[in-house]
């Protein structure tokens, strides 16, 4: 597509890779990249279960971001990890990938490789971005890059499913002053996400009297209503624009097969690029989920009983965009065409940027490089092959955000 960036944008990047030091730091990428592939599959091997990051991935990565050099490295209360490239009085820039993955704790972790490929649960989602991240610190130091103003550099927890993008909604909570925030998953290094899809989670809880299923024959049944809510759900036609979506994703209940269950769960996943439309889409969901329980109990009443249901909101994700020209958006761009790779704009996502973007605080997603496929599921793999792109990409956008000292002043975002 053809896409034009701002003349003192492209300058900035002309001044980057015209700077020794800059220079120097591409070198070093270039020989610590087997050191990177290995510290990948380390880290992959540390479990990074949802809501488990305190125990492992969060202090491991905190002592990695000590051990390369950055300062006052902290865990917070919403168990991310994060130091800091402190510079002067320039924004503060945020770079991470997220300490969690899909996989519960009892997944057996185990590195394979063939034909390039590195398979393991995990080793792309997002354990590449969190390489990615300590190679771009390790770099900073041996070239000896120095911000004009400061960069916060770490793992967010909680980013997968019900954690909510947690980490990432905490941190921005407890830094006000954060500038922006560059999300880094894997990828191919072309791709720019800059766009929000919002969600709504919700688990829905029926609960009744229970019994035989011949003895106790009426009495309304927990599975039938939620039944009933599911047939109502899947009759709903969502607007195509903005685009907005839902599904049913797990079903759970019942004793045994002649009983009539006690307990039946359901949750449900709507997303959309409109709060409004999500909103609205809510609403209609709830309202659907009533009308459904009054049904069975409506039509076993005779019974005397009744089932109950308890709504439970479990995500919340923000939706929100930002121009295509916005000039986080066109600084990305730039980066990635002075590495020597294509620009691609991607449609809008769910990630860590979400956060930042639902506060107008810019925020894209930045690629690893390399390759990656199977991401949640066990035969997940990861090409390192040509992964330095990402990690020079994530130089160039540091040093550009942030501004670096004696060559360039931070670009202006807004």
């Amino acid at each position: 597509m053809e896409y034009t960036v701002d003349p003192a944008i492209t300058a900035v990047f002309e001044k980057l890779l015209a700077d020794p030091l800059v220079r120097k730091a591409f070198a070093f990428i270039d020989k610590d990249h087997e050191n990177k592939v290995a510290e990948q599959k380390e880290m992959t091997l540390v479990h990074g279960a949802p809501f488990k990051e305190r125990e492992k991935r969060s202090p491991m990565y905190k002592e990695k971001l000590e051990k390369y050099g950055a300062a006052d490295c902290f865990m917070d209360k919403h168990d991310n990890a994060f130091g800091y490239v402190r510079g002067g009085s320039g924004p503060l820039i945020v770079f991470e990938g997220h300490l969690d993955t899909v996989f519960p704790e009892e997944t057996p972790l185990k590195i394979t490789e063939k034909d390039g490929r590195i398979y393991c649960p995990g080793i792309g989602d997002d354990t590449a971005g969190l390489a990615n991240v300590l190679a771009l610190l390790r770099a900073i130091k041996h070239a000896g890059l120095e911000p004009v103003g400061t960069l916060m550099l770490g793992g967010t927890a909680g980013e997968e499913g019900e954690g909510d993008i947690r980490g990432i909604k905490g941190l921005l909570d407890d830094h006000k002053d954060i500038a922006a925030v560059v999300n880094v998953e894997p990828g191919s290094t072309g791709n720019i996400v800059f766009g929000a899809v919002g969600s709504r989670r919700y688990e829905f809880i029926f609960r009744g009297p229970g019994g035989h299923s011949w003895s106790k024959f009426g009495l309304p049944s927990p599975i039938h209503a939620m039944g009933r809510a599911i047939a109502k759900m899947a009759d709903i036609d969502p607007p195509a624009t903005p685009k907005t979506t839902y599904t049913v994703g797990t079903v759970t209940g019942g004793t045994s097969v002649n009983s009539i269950a006690l307990e039946a769960r359901m949750k449900l996943d709507m997303r959309s690029m409109s709060m409004d439309a999500l909103a609205d889409l809510e609403k209609t969901m709830l309202k659907l989920v009533d009308a459904a329980v009054a049904e069975e109990n409506f039509f076993r009443k005779e019974s005397g009983a009744a089932v109950t249901v308890e709504k439970k909101k479990i995500g919340d994700r923000p939706a929100g965009d930002q121009p295509q020209d916005a000039p986080i958006v066109q600084a990305l761009w730039a980066a990635i065409t002075a590495i020597g790779k294509e620009p691609k704009l991607l449609p809008p996502s769910s990630t860590n940027a979400n956060a930042a973007i639902s506060r107008k605080v810019p925020g894209v997603v930045l690629r690893t490089g390399g390759d990656a496929g199977g991401e949640h599921a066990l035969e997940e793999w990861f090409d390192p092959r040509g992964s330095q792109e990402g990690v020079k990409t994530s130089l160039l956008m540091a040093f550009a955000l942030a501004g670096l000292k004696g060559v360039t002043e931070p670009i202006k975002l807004k």
